[in-house]
């Protein structure tokens, strides 16, 4: 029964060659949508952490002030829970860092003719997360005697950065959100028509088996195995076809999205994308493959 079902699906797949076409590519167009949204997700995801990784906070001290007292400031930063770390960088450590980050540049001839080291001490404070630095702000500017340490302290203008992102993230999710569900209702009404122009054609044969006493399921379920088949070879389509065009410009890629490796981004997803667009082409296919033979039983 099921072999002879598959063939019959198979036959109608093969016969309307060009409508299988395009139901296939309105199918195809969805999935990639939905490929590009998940990988979007993925470059978002790698940007935050980035930022996320290069957020701290420097708080340079007077030239008067003890490394002592620095280092008891220090502690207490460091016994706040918003705190990850607390790094201590003194003059001579600023200075070296300065060389050897601008040894090409004329500044380190400038330095050398004064003689002087220029540089102050300070701390870095990295916080567990980056919604924590007001916190730690409000606790550096309500100490007594800060004014007396602190020379001057950056900002955190970071933090913006990432509620940026997010932000960003969030509107591009919803617009991909929207696209998906645009092109998987064009995938729904082109499987639709298709199917729908599959019995047109074969309405005689129809007529026939139904004469000789055929069930609404026994003429259902081939047209609904064409319409499975359609969204089976878009979901291989997809994935094939995306899957060598990350592999062919990864290296361009990679320079172009900052440093994020698609290719190996979708390789480390790679069950997950094919099995979820099989599915999806699948789905897609039936619902609309079953609602347009059903329409057409019910109406004789």
């Amino acid at each position: 029964m099921f072999n002879r079902v598959f063939k019959n699906g198979w036959f109608n797949f093969i016969r309307q060659g060009s409508l299988s076409f395009g139901t296939t590519f309105a199918l195809f167009l969805a999935l990639v949508v939905g490929v590009g949204l998940f990988i979007f997700n993925g470059l978002i995801d790698y940007a935050i952490e980035e930022v996320e990784g290069q957020v701290d906070v420097s708080i340079f001290f007077k030239e008067e002030v003890s490394k002592e007292a620095i280092m008891v400031f220090k502690d207490e930063l460091e016994g706040l829970d918003q705190v990850k770390s607390v790094f201590f960088v003194s003059k001579e450590q600023a200075y070296e860092s300065f060389v050897q980050n601008h040894e090409d540049d004329i500044y380190i001839e400038a330095l050398k003719i004064i003689e002087v080291n220029p540089f102050l001490p300070s701390i870095r404070i990295t916080a567990k997360d980056p919604s924590e630095y007001a916190a730690i702000s409000e606790f550096i500017d309500s100490k007594e005697d800060i004014e007396d340490l602190i020379y001057k302290m950056d900002d955190f203008r970071r933090e913006e950065a990432i509620q940026k992102i997010e932000s960003l993230s969030a509107n591009v999710k919803t617009l991909g959100m929207f696209l998906i569900v645009v092109f998987s209702f064009l995938a729904f009404l082109t499987t639709f028509n298709t199917i729908r122009l599959t019995i047109f054609s074969q309405r005689k044969e129809i007529e026939i088996m139904k004469l000789v006493g055929a069930s609404n399921s026994f003429i259902r379920n081939p047209y609904i195995v064409q319409g499975m088949l359609c969204g089976i070879l878009a979901a291989i389509l997809s994935f094939s076809i995306i899957l060598g065009l990350l592999f062919l410009l990864n290296d361009s890629l990679i320079n172009f999205l900052m440093g994020f490796d698609v290719y190996s981004y979708y390789l480390s997803n790679i069950w997950t994308i094919l099995i979820g667009q099989i599915l999806i082409g699948i789905l897609l296919a039936l619902i609309s493959s079953y609602i347009a033979v059903t329409r057409y039983l019910r109406k004789d």
